[in-house]
């Protein structure tokens, strides 16, 4: 009786091409928060401050009483503080290792990064100012906006940014 022997498929092409992007993105994820755990006191606290400041700047500008004081924005009774999850540094350094580790050549991944980075800075502007006038208008809504509502939709808008940047890439035909 002659046995034989199952021998396991190899991987697809495809599968190996997911395979190595899932472990460039968690390389490059690591090394990225690890960069911005290293530049937390110096440019993490400065983004903080110019992200209250702008928002303080914008809402003077359209006509609120407004004063902002370092990372702290208040507009009449109604305070916040800009900290680390409310500048979308993060978000941006997920974004950013997204691209990378996507196959895709250097000059599409430096532009797709600067146009992504820009444009969740700038999502992330409206967030800040619309839970400002949440905390101000409806202070009981503040905390469900802020930690739920705000966070799903932030999560989505980088996924978009990223499907968004991948379906502008030419294609390999």
């Amino acid at each position: 009786m002659e046995q034989t022997v199952e021998r396991r498929p190899r991987a697809s092409s495809e599968a190996r091409i997911v395979l190595r992007f899932c472990l460039a993105f968690a390389a490059f994820t690591v090394a990225v928060f690890i960069a911005l755990y290293g530049v937390q006191d110096t440019i993490i606290v400065r983004l903080n401050r110019h992200v209250a400041w702008l928002a303080g700047a914008i809402l003077s500008a359209l006509g609120a009483p407004v004063a902002s004081r370092g990372a702290v924005v208040s507009v009449g009774g109604f305070a916040v503080e800009i900290k680390n999850n409310c500048n979308a540094i993060y978000e941006a350094g997920l974004f950013a290792a997204a691209v990378w580790a996507y196959p895709a050549p250097v000059r599409a991944k430096a532009v797709g990064t600067l146009i992504g980075i820009s444009l969740l800075y700038l999502v992330n502007l409206v967030r800040v100012l619309s839970l400002l006038a949440i905390g101000v208008l409806a202070r009981g809504w503040f905390d469900v906006a802020h930690l739920y509502v705000w966070q799903a939709l932030f999560f989505a808008v980088v996924a978009g940014c990223w499907f968004g940047w991948i379906l502008r890439l030419p294609s390999k035909t």
